[in-house]
Parts: structure tokens; sequence; C-alpha cells
């Protein structure tokens, strides 16, 4: 299958692509610590290779991965941008792509900590609210929550990029009695595999490509209003979470993937928007739900 990559693309092509499926691609990460076993650039890595194991069978275009994103681990080599340099940036990019004539775009991240998921998804919102493109934020785990809730270079990290570049891996660098500083999640020594990072990347790609072409191609205007309000009320979660730790200690805020966030996600991957939007109204009543 053919790979359109967008800064490949003559002006004729491009516009041949717009008629046959006016659909791009928009991978982005960061650089950030990933521990002593991963690389800074992990996020971009598997971001840009899930993108064009979406862009394959779908015949979208796929944009360049972008290395601009909101906050960071608070440990060295980490870039930590603002949500007020980041927001406008992905709202101007939206809005600009849609004016190109692309329908829908998939606006995925390989880095998705609470404050660059909140900017995304509420950039997507905002463009969405007053531009007729349609615009799917996604996180690398909002669309496989049944076998993958997210991590910072645990188990799931370590897996996807294992798939991708084994040369890549150091975990046999680090003595087996040193902390792997960093990791949030399960510590990936001896958990982790290629193998697992193959299947969960193909889940994710797979997916990711199904909601996509749903809808490119199946999604009528009220069913595409029904999207928003989801999309609005998963962004009023993300925003009370991210207000609460800014007045608590980080401890003391109920995590995002509780079974109520959890459900949201997997009322989006199937379609039914107006059971995401109660879902997510449900945890934004009781962040513990």
């Amino acid at each position: 299958m053919a790979l359109y990559r967008l800064e490949e693309l003559f002006p004729d092509q491009l516009q041949a692509r717009l008629e046959a499926c006016p659909m791009l691609i928009l991978p982005m990460g960061t650089i950030e610590w990933h521990s002593y076993h991963l690389p800074l650039g992990l996020d971009v890595l598997v971001a840009q290779a899930i993108g064009e194991a979406v862009s394959r069978p779908s015949e979208a275009v796929l944009a360049p991965v972008s290395y601009w994103a909101v906050g960071g681990v608070p440990y060295p080599f980490t870039l930590n941008l603002a949500i007020e340099q980041i927001e406008p940036l992905l709202i101007a990019s939206f809005e600009q792509f849609g004016a190109m004539g692309f329908r829908v775009i998939v606006a995925f991240t390989g880095h998705f900590g609470l404050d660059h998921t909140l900017t995304l998804k509420r950039a997507a919102l905002t463009v969405m609210q007053r531009s007729p493109v349609t615009i799917l934020p996604l996180t690398e785990y909002d669309l496989v929550t049944d076998i993958y809730q997210g991590d910072h270079a645990g188990i799931g990290e370590t897996s996807l990029l294992w798939s991708l570049r084994p040369d890549l891996i150091r975990l046999d660098h680090v003595p087996a009695h040193q902390p792997l500083d960093g990791v949030i999640g399960a510590d990936p020594r001896g958990k982790a595999s290629a193998e697992k990072g193959r299947e969960l990347l193909q889940t994710i790609a797979t997916r990711t490509s199904e909601v996509a072409l749903r809808l490119l191609r199946q999604t009528s205007p009220l069913q595409r209003s029904d999207f928003i309000e989801a999309v609005r009320a998963g962004v009023a979660v993300l925003a009370k979470t991210s207000q609460q730790r800014q007045i608590l200690p980080k401890k003391e805020v109920p995590s995002i993937t509780t079974p109520a966030y959890l459900a949201y996600c997997q009322a989006l991957y199937s379609g039914e928007y107006w059971a995401a939007k109660a879902h997510a109204e449900r945890k934004l009543a009781n962040l513990s739900e």
C-alpha cells in the first residue's frame, strides 16, 4: 500500500488525494526523559510509526511529525512548553489544514501527559465549533483502553519501541538493582517485549483507521454534532482534573483513567457518542468515578 507523505507531494498529487480521501494523519510527540533504557524521542518515534500504520490502509495523507507538545516529566533533557505556546499553534494548524481541503484530521499524540492531552483535545474542539473540519484528537491509548491504559517508559512504551527499534532498547545496560527513574507504570524489565509492542501497535493503528474512516465516510451532520459534544464532555473532565492538580497534591487527585473515563473512551471507539458524553459527565461530577 502506498504511503502519501505530505512533504513529498506535488500540488496536483495533493489535489488528487483530497478528492480521493481528504484525511490527514498528524502525528506528534516531544523530547522527554524516558528513564535510562529508552531514548529521548520515544514519543515521536512511536507516533510516527503509528501514523504510518494508519495512513497506509486508509490511504490518508501523512503529515510530518511534530516535536512541539505541552509539559513533560521533571527530569533532565525534557522540553517543557507551555499551554499558551502550543494551543494557538494547534488551533492554527488545524484550521489551515482544514482550509487546504482536508475534511478529517487525526491528531495523534505519543506524548500524553494531562496538560498536553487537554490542550490537544481543547484545540480540536475549538476548531470544530467554528469550522467544517472534523478532528479526531487521540492519545496512544484512547481507543485501546481494554488492553492498554498508557504508561511512561513502562511496559507499553518500551514494548512499542522494541517492536520498531530494538537497537534503541537498553534494558540490559541498567543494573537489575537500579531503579528506572521516571517510569510511570510497571517496571518493564522481564515484562516488555517486541511481540507485545507489535500486537499493541497493530491494534492502535487498526482502530484509529476504523474510527477515522467512519468520521469521514459514515458520519452525518447530526452524528458529527454528537461527536463534538462527546469531545466537549471529555475536555471538561480533563480541564477539571488539571485544575484540581494545581490546587491539590497530585496524589490526592484521581487519575484520568478511572472506570467512567475508560467507558467514555470505549464508547467513543464504538461510535456511541451520547453514551460517551454520559460517561464523561459522570466522571465530571465525581472524578473518582
